[in-house]
Parts: structure tokens; C-alpha cells; sequence
């Protein structure tokens, strides 16, 4: 064998694997089944805040439209408030939204109501997390347009909180809990897809 078909051999054999492992990632592995970064579950597709059919406290419609310019946090409420329900509003938006530092002005706070807010309800928003951006839509109207979130996952939309960008498209989705320990272990995995997105966004 000569020097130059021996430099070519040995080339070639340092090369093979690297084309093989590139292949076999390419063709074999799906990419889907790879892990994740993110900490809550991505909704793929996105849903538009429009198929809510939610209007503000003037009955007005609100939309994407009204979403321009920030990043929203967003609890989906019945009419009263529980444990869980107290748990998501305070920890895993008030506090998540308070750590964000200079970015805390990029993201606001939503509160969506399936139902007309009890005592419980508007006592704790009165008296614990003021401030938030208060919406109204039907149910029925909630529970059709977040369906497919739940296609593969146990739960419904009230007590759930959801991160909605600029646009108004409600891309993640977080559980809210009763016990504190997973609560704020959720409240850090919203912090850590907020920054994520905040830190990789040039909108909002």
C-alpha cells in the first residue's frame, strides 16, 4: 500500500464514524422523542387567544389584539378560590413574576374567569395579588378551545395556568397544586421557560 492510500485509509477510518453517527441522527433518531428543555407542557400547535371569546370587565372582545406588547401569565379561574387556586395565583405568577427583574415589566399577569367570582375568589385578589388583568369567556367556549391540551394529558382548563406572548398564542401550560413543596417546584419551572423565552424574544 503506498503512503498515499495508507493517509486516505486512515483518514477515512477517522471520518466513518462521525458520517455514521450524523446519519443515524438524522434518519433514525426522532426528534420528538428527544429530551426537552422545556418545563411545562409545549402546546403544539399554539392556540389563539380569539377561540376564547373572552371580553374584558366592559363586555368589550379581547384578543390577540390586546395582547400586543407583552408576555402573559394566565389562570384560568372558576368561582371560587382553593388551596391550589390561591397557591397558582401567588406563587407561580405574583412571586414567578417578581424574580424576573428588569424583565418584569415585559410580562403581565391574566386572570380568566369561567364564572362570576365569589367571595373567596375576589377576596384574594383584592387582598394578595393586585394587579391583574382581569377577562371573562363562557365554559363551555374555555374547555372547546383548550381541549387539545388535555388530549394526552389528565386535567382541565380551570385551576391551570398557561403562557400566552405578544401575539396572543397560548403556547405552555402549567398544573397548579395543593401541596407547597410541588407548587414551588412549578412556580421554577415557570421561571425557567419565562427567562428562557424572555431572554430569546425581540418582541414584548
Amino acid at each position: 500500500m503506498s503512503p498515499r492510500t495508507k493517509n486516505i485509509a486512515t483518514l477515512s477510518a477517522i471520518v466513518a464514524p462521525f458520517v455514521l453517527f450524523f446519519l443515524a441522527g438524522r434518519f433514525l433518531i426522532d426528534p420528538w422523542e428527544l429530551p426537552r428543555e422545556n418545563k411545562g407542557q409545549l402546546l403544539i400547535p399554539h392556540i389563539d387567544m380569539a377561540s376564547l371569546s373572552a371580553v374584558n370587565d366592559d363586555g368589550d372582545a379581547y384578543t390577540g389584539d390586546d395582547m400586543t406588547g407583552l408576555w402573559s401569565i394566565l389562570y384560568v379561574a372558576g368561582s371560587e378560590c382553593d388551596t391550589r387556586c390561591k397557591n397558582g395565583l401567588y406563587y407561580q405568577m405574583r412571586q414567578v413574576r417578581q424574580t424576573l427583574g428588569a424583565d418584569v415589566d415585559r410580562v403581565r399577569r391574566v386572570i380568566l374567569h369561567t364564572a362570576p367570582a365569589g367571595d373567596s375568589l375576589n377576596e384574594f385578589l383584592n387582598n394578595n395579588v393586585k394587579g391583574m388583568v382581569s377577562i371573562h369567556a363562557e365554559p363551555q367556549t374555555v374547555n372547546n378551545a383548550l381541549a387539545p391540551v388535555y388530549e394526552t394529558t389528565a386535567g382541565e382548563p380551570i385551576g391551570d395556568i398557561f403562557l400566552v406572548s405578544p401575539d396572543g398564542q397560548i403556547f405552555m401550560r402549567y398544573p397548579t397544586h395543593e401541596n407547597m413543596d410541588a407548587t414551588l417546584e412549578e412556580a421554577e419551572n415557570i421561571r425557567v421557560d419565562l427567562k428562557r423565552t424572555l431572554k430569546g424574544s425581540l418582541i414584548g
